[in-house]
C-alpha cells in the first residue's frame, strides 16, 4: 500500500527547470493529484536539485507548498535524501513511491532503495499509473496535520543537546487507554489502524471491521486497549490498539501507527495489559521495542470527563455537551450507545464511572449525575459481588428497598426510567450460580421491579425474557444482535417519552 509519493519538481511536477531561469509551468493535473492524494490518505513530500527559497516560493505562489511534508529541496545525491524523508517520516520503503524524470536519479533511487517503487514521469503510462494508485486507495483522511507534528518535533530534537529520554521529558507526553466498550466509538479508526500498520503491527494482524466491533463487545472473551496519545506538539490522536484473548491470554492485535514510533507508547500499553494480564508472553518481539517503563508519559483517564469528552466529540459528530439519556448497563452500556440512533445525546457507564443500586442505601447516588432520561439494566446488581459488605442483606429486604427508593428518587427528581430485566427463564446454564445471580433470584428481583412500574409512573419496563438466548454468552453479557434490537427498543421508548414535549413546543 502506497502511503507516500515523493515528487521531483523540474519537468515532473512543472515543465521547465527552476535554476536555468525558465518560464515554470505547474501541471495542472499532477497538481490536483497531488491534493487528491491528501484527501485520500497518501502523503506527498518534494526531492528537488534545487534552491530551497525559489522552489519554495514557486509552490507558494501556486497554492502547493502546504500540500507536501518533508520537503528535501537542495543540491544533493537524490537516494541519500529520499532515504532521509522515509526515515524521519517513520515509514517503511516499500511504502513509498518516488517520481521523477531524470533516469540518472531514477537508477540511484532503485540501486540503493530496491523496495521503493519509481515512476519514470516521461513515459506515457505514468500519469494513468499514479492516478492508479489513487484509485486503490480506501476511503480514509488527511493526514497531513498528523505529520506537520512530527516535522516540528524533527527540528527540535536537532537541537536539543541532551540524549533521547531527556528529549521524551521535554515533549510533555501524554497518554489515555480507553477500555472494552469504551472503544465501540473509535471502532472504524481502529479498524483502519490495523490494516494500514505493518512496520508496528506486531501480531501481522487485519480484520474485518464488524468482526472486531463484535470482538469488542464480547467483553467476556476479549480486553481491549485503544491508545491515543498527544504533546506539546499536538495531538497524535488514535495511535494504537491492543486486544488480548482472555482464554488464551495471548494477544490478538498488538499495532501501532508509525507516528507513534520512539515514544514509548509500547512499552504504556503493554503496562496496561500487564495490570490484567501480569504474566502474558511478548518474547517473540524481544528486541523489537523497549518494554522499559516510560516514566516520560503522563497517563491520563479516560474517566476523565475532559479528555473523554475530547477523543469521543472527535469521533462523535455533533457529540450533546449535555447528554439527554444515561445508560447504566454496567460493561453492556457502550454497546447499547453504539448501535443507537441517539448516540450523540447519550452519556453510558463504564467501570469505573458507574451506577450500583447499593449506592441507594448510602446515598452515595446523590452525588452523581442524572440526566433527564435514564436506562438502567437491573441484572448488573442481581450479584453478590456487587454488594460488598451487604450481600447478606440484599435477599432480607435490602434490594427491596433500594429499588423502592431509586423509584421514588427518580419520580421525586422527573427522571423518565426505563428498567430493562434479565431473562428469568433462561437456560440454568445461562445464570452465574457462583456470584449467587442465580434463576430464583432473578425472579424474584423482577418481580420487584415488576411492582414498582406498577406503582410509580415515571418507570417503564423492558423483559428480556423473550430475548433470543444465543444472542447471550449469559444473562448478563450480550452478543451484538441483541444489544443492536435492545437499543432499537431503547430508542423508540425515548422518542415516545419526548414526543408529548415535542407536541408541546409545536
Amino acid at each position: 500500500m502506497v502511503k507516500l509519493v515523493i515528487w521531483d519538481l523540474d519537468d515532473t511536477l512543472w515543465s521547465g527547470t527552476l535554476a536555468d531561469g525558465d518560464e515554470i509551468a505547474v501541471d495542472a493535473y499532477r497538481a490536483g493529484l497531488v491534493r487528491a492524494l491528501n484527501a485520500h490518505g497518501v502523503l506527498s513530500s518534494i526531492c528537488s536539485k534545487n534552491d530551497y527559497g525559489k522552489a519554495k516560493a514557486k509552490l507558494v505562489e501556486h497554492g502547493l507548498w502546504d500540500e507536501f511534508v518533508f520537503p528535501h529541496i537542495a543540491f544533493t545525491p537524490k537516494a541519500a535524501a529520499v532515504a532521509a524523508i522515509i526515515g524521519d517520516m517513520q515509514l517503511r520503503a516499500c511504502d513509498v513511491l518516488f517520481v521523477d524524470d531524470n533516469p540518472i536519479n531514477l537508477n540511484e533511487v532503485r540501486f540503493e532503495l530496491p523496495e521503493v517503487e519509481v515512476v519514470d514521469i516521461r513515459e506515457p503510462a505514468a500519469d494513468s499509473r499514479l492516478a492508479g494508485i489513487l484509485q486503490a486507495q480506501p476511503a480514509s483522511r488527511n493526514r497531513i496535520a498528523e505529520y506537520r507534528i512530527l516535522e516540528r518535533k524533527k527540528q527540535d530534537r536537532a537541537l536539543t543537546t541532551g540524549g533521547t529520554e531527556h528529549f521524551l521529558h521535554s515533549c510533555e507526553i501524554k497518554a489515555c487507554a480507553p477500555f472494552l466498550m469504551d472503544n465501540l466509538d473509535f471502532a472504524g479508526r481502529i479498524a483502519e489502524l490495523i490494516n494500514r500498520s505493518n512496520q508496528l503491527n506486531y501480531t501481522r494482524s487485519r480484520v474485518d471491521p464488524a468482526e472486531l466491533e463484535a470482538c469488542i463487545i464480547d467483553v467476556v472473551g476479549y480486553d481491549s486497549w485503544s491508545i491515543f496519545a498527544w504533546d506539546r506538539y499536538g495531538d497524535y490522536g488514535l495511535v494504537g490498539f491492543v486486544m488480548v484473548d482472555r482464554r488464551t491470554q495471548e494477544f490478538g492485535h498488538f499495532v501501532f501507527s508509525c507516528r507513534a514510533m520512539h515514544m514509548g507508547l509500547e512499552a504504556y500499553a503493554l503496562n496496561k495489559v500487564r495490570e490484567k494480564w501480569p504474566e502474558i508472553d511478548i518474547s517473540r518481539w524481544e528486541g523489537r521495542f523497549s518494554a522499559t517503563d516510560p516514566v516520560w508519559i503522563e497517563d491520563c483517564s479516560f474517566h476523565d470527563s475532559e479528555v473523554r469528552t475530547r477523543l469521543v466529540a472527535a469521533q462523535v459528530d455533533g457529540l450533546a455537551q449535555s447528554p439527554v439519556l444515561r445508560v447504566m448497563f454496567d460493561c453492556q452500556s457502550g454497546g447499547i450507545a453504539h448501535f443507537s440512533r441517539h448516540r450523540r445525546r447519550i452519556e453510558f457507564d463504564n467501570n469505573p464511572r458507574l451506577f450500583a443500586l447499593r449506592s441507594v442505601h448510602d446515598q452515595s447516588h446523590l452525588e452523581q449525575s442524572f440526566p433527564p432520561v435514564v436506562v438502567y439494566g437491573a441484572g448488573i446488581d442481581y450479584s453478590d459481588p456487587r454488594w460488598p459488605g451487604l450481600a447478606q442483606w440484599i435477599d432480607h429486604g435490602l434490594y427491596r428497598d433500594c429499588v423502592r427508593r431509586l423509584c421514588g428518587f427518580f419520580v421525586e427528581q422527573g427522571i423518565r426510567a426505563l428498567i430493562v430485566l434479565p431473562p428469568d427463564n433462561a437456560p440454568e446454564a445461562m445464570y452465574r450460580p457462583q456470584m449467587n445471580h442465580t434463576r430464583e433470584r432473578t425472579q424474584r428481583f423482577n418481580g420487584e421491579w415488576r411492582s414498582a412500574a406498577a406503582e410509580w409512573n415515571g418507570i417503564d419496563i423492558v423483559d428480556l425474557s423473550q430475548a433470543d438466548c444465543t444472542e447471550m454468552a449469559d444473562v448478563s453479557h450480550y452478543r451484538p444482535g441483541l444489544l443492536r434490537e435492545l437499543a432499537e427498543t431503547i430508542d423508540d421508548w425515548l422518542d415516545s417519552v419526548e414526543a408529548p414535549a415535542l407536541g408541546e413546543a409545536a
